[in-house]
C-alpha cells in the first residue's frame, strides 16, 4: 500500500495522498490566512488605534483564528477516513510563509485538524498539541508570498500598466467620492491607488468597531446608486487586487 500523507501549506497549501483506484489521490487546496488587524492607521483620522486591537496591527484577530480553526474542522470531516485521526509525522508536512497571521493561521487550522485526544493529549481537557510548522529561511525569497516577495521589474511594469488604466477610469468615475474621502479621511491626493487604506475600515466594522465610526463611513450617495462609502469601496478593493494576478502573462513573467 502507497504511504497515506498530507502536506499543508499557509498561504496554506493542502495536498493529501491516498490510495484508491478512480477514487480521490490528491487534493490541493490553497488559502490564505484569516481575518487580521491592518497593516497599519488605515487613514490619519481614525479614530482606531493599534490599541484597539487585542494583538496589534497586521496580527489574526479572534474572528481569523476561529476561521481557519473551523476549516481545520472541515478537513477533518472531509478527509478524515484518508489520514490518521493522530499526528503522524511521516504522513503531515506543514508549510507556512513567514509572517506572523500566516503562522498563527496554520496553528489554528491544526487546532481543528488535529485535536489532540487519547495518549495525545498531554494535559487533560486541553485538545491543543505542538505540531511543527515549516518557514523559508528569511535569506531566501519566500515563494508563497510570489509574486509579493520576489523582485520583477517585468512584472511590475505590468502591474504599474494595469493599475494606470484603471485609476484613469475610476478616479474620473468616483471623483465626487475621492475629493470628500481627502477631506475626510486626511489621505492627501486621494485617488484609486488609496483605496486598499481606506478598505481596512471594513476589518474594523468586522470586529465590531463601529461606536466611534465616523457618520460618512455610512454616507450613502445617490449619484452611485445609493451604495455606501463603504459599499463602493468594497467593490474597487478587489479590482484593483486582481491586478496583481489577471494575467496569464503576469504568472508566467516571475519564474
Amino acid at each position: 500500500m502507497k504511504p497515506r500523507s498530507l502536506q499543508l501549506t499557509a498561504c496554506l497549501v493542502c495536498l493529501i495522498s491516498v490510495e484508491a483506484a478512480k477514487e480521490l489521490v490528491f487534493v490541493q487546496a490553497i488559502w490564505r490566512h484569516g481575518d487580521r488587524a491592518p497593516l497599519s492607521l488605515p487613514y490619519p483620522n481614525d479614530p482606531y488605534t493599534e490599541s484597539a486591537w487585542i494583538r496589534g496591527w497586521q496580527q489574526l484577530t479572534n474572528i481569523g483564528i476561529a476561521q481557519l480553526n473551523e476549516l481545520g474542522r472541515y478537513f477533518r470531516k472531509t478527509y478524515g477516513t484518508f489520514i490518521s485521526p493522530n499526528y503522524i509525522p511521516s504522513q503531515v508536512y506543514i508549510q507556512s510563509s513567514d509572517s506572523d497571521r500566516a503562522l498563527t493561521s496554520a496553528q489554528s487550522f491544526l487546532t481543528g485538524f488535529y485535536p489532540a485526544q487519547d495518549n495525545f493529549q498531554w494535559q487533560n481537557g486541553n485538545p491543543w498539541q505542538p505540531i511543527p510548522i515549516h518557514v523559508q529561511s528569511p535569506q531566501k525569497d519566500d515563494l508563497l508570498l510570489k509574486p509579493t516577495s520576489v523582485d520583477c521589474k517585468d512584472y511590475d511594469s505590468l502591474v504599474d500598466a494595469d493599475d494606470a488604466e484603471q485609476a484613469a477610469i475610476y478616479n474620473v468615475q468616483y471623483a465626487d467620492l475621492f475629493q470628500f474621502l481627502e477631506e475626510k479621511s486626511g489621505i492627501a491626493n486621494f485617488s484609486y491607488v488609496n483605496v486598499n487604506k481606506i478598505y481596512d475600515v471594513q476589518r474594523e466594522l468586522t470586529n465590531n468597531m463601529t461606536e466611534k465610526q465616523p457618520a460618512w463611513i455610512f454616507q450613502t450617495w445617490p449619484q452611485y446608486g445609493n451604495r455606501s462609502t463603504m459599499d463602493i469601496i468594497s467593490e474597487l478593493r478587489p479590482i484593483r487586487m486582481m491586478t496583481k494576478f489577471n494575467s496569464p502573462q503576469k504568472s508566467k513573467v516571475i519564474e
